[in-house]
């Protein structure tokens, strides 16, 4: 099993016992995802002055709280008091605090792993990066110090926000996360691809919720999430062998979350579809894409240099759900509109919408 080693030569344990912490073994990568955490399994050694680290997963819903694999490892008591300590006395420890490997703070939650005579026979770790709840706590700090009350209004607001959106975020990187196990689970190529096709939709909203989080603004830059979204489906839908590469240019463009997740999403949509399509038959490809501002209207052109599609495309008469998507969101979201565009080169698409509201 990755991510295990064998436990009944390493730790002198009872093949019964081995065969409790590999059950709960198995169950590590889901935790690690729903709970958005590295998570551990650590038994103790012969010289009880140390343990083992005997299995481990990282999380795929965020960066790991470490670079290297730690499995095998021993952690000894000096660095690591609490796991020492739940090992020899079976009690949980809930809330210790520590730096992570980037200088971040990380909470630390041990739980005891128990045989059936009730004999702690090892632990779960779950290490997790809380530095910006930690950054929250001084913000509000600086809130109970604050004496006017239109400054504290003004941070209690910008608290609240950021909060709303990192919730958001965190319920929507859950949601990709069992998809992803769906997705693993079905042997059918096209059920398997309607699953990537939502996790990618849904990624996509995450990273908008993500960058307002870290803002703390109202507004996210375009620009940044375009660039995000891109290097995400690059990475998660090209093939090993296709060299496909994205270049975003253009003015910087500050738009409401609602728009900017409109934004997003059609982006997502229109590059998915030139990897998919566009470079069907070949091994590299370039997609391009363009920001420009003028008097409150904005401009977004998506192009690539793939094979094309054809003179007379309408999407709203395609049976893509994608690019159905895609009309719908320009018209209905940003109240703009979508035009496919003459090229020789491949396929060129233009999104034009207003920054403000119209008053309709």
């Amino acid at each position: 099993m990755n991510g295990v080693l064998d436990l009944c030569q390493l730790t002198g344990l009872s093949n019964e016992q081995c065969k409790i912490i590999l059950g709960v073994a198995q169950n590590l990568q889901i935790i690690a995802d729903i709970s958005q955490a590295d998570i551990f399994i650590d038994c103790l050694l012969e010289e009880e002055n140390a343990a083992l680290i005997v299995a481990e997963a990282k999380p795929a819903t965020i960066p790991s709280l470490y670079q290297n694999s730690l499995l095998g490892q021993i952690a000894l008591e000096d660095m690591e008091p609490g796991v020492l300590f739940s090992l020899k006395t079976g009690k949980s420890i809930s809330g210790s605090r520590g730096i992570t490997e980037e200088s971040g703070v990380m909470q630390q939650d041990i739980v005891p792993i128990k045989d059936l005579a009730g004999e702690t026979i090892a632990v779960l770790i779950k290490e997790k990066d809380i530095s910006r709840e930690v950054q929250q706590e001084k913000n509000i700090g600086k809130l109970m110090k604050t004496t006017e009350a239109d400054d504290k209004q003004d941070v209690i607001k910008s608290i609240i926000v950021q909060e709303i959106h990192h919730r958001v975020k965190n319920n929507l990187q859950v949601i990709s996360s069992l998809l992803r196990l769906q997705k693993r689970r079905t042997s059918s190529k096209e059920v398997a691809n309607v699953f990537q096709d939502s996790i990618s939709r849904i990624s996509s909203m995450a990273l908008v919720h993500d960058h307002l989080a870290q803002s703390g603004i109202g507004e996210a830059n375009v620009k940044t999430l375009i660039k995000q979204v891109a290097s995400l489906l690059v990475t998660s839908s090209s093939t090993p062998d296709q060299n496909i590469s994205v270049s975003v240019e253009g003015e910087s463009v500050f738009c409401p979350s609602d728009k900017a997740t409109a934004v997003a999403l059609i982006v997502n949509e229109l590059i998915q579809n030139s990897i998919k399509h566009a470079f069907l038959l070949r091994d590299e490809g370039n997609i391009d894409i363009t920001l420009t501002v003028r008097k409150q209207m904005v401009t977004i052109i998506v192009m690539d240099n793939g094979c094309g599609i054809g003179d007379s495309f309408l999407p709203s008469e395609t049976s893509s759900l994608g690019l159905q998507l895609v009309d719908m969101l320009v018209e209905e979201r940003l109240q703009g509109v979508l035009s496919f565009l003459q090229s020789d080169k491949g396929t060129k698409v233009s999104i034009t919408f207003p920054i403000i509201e119209s008053q309709d």
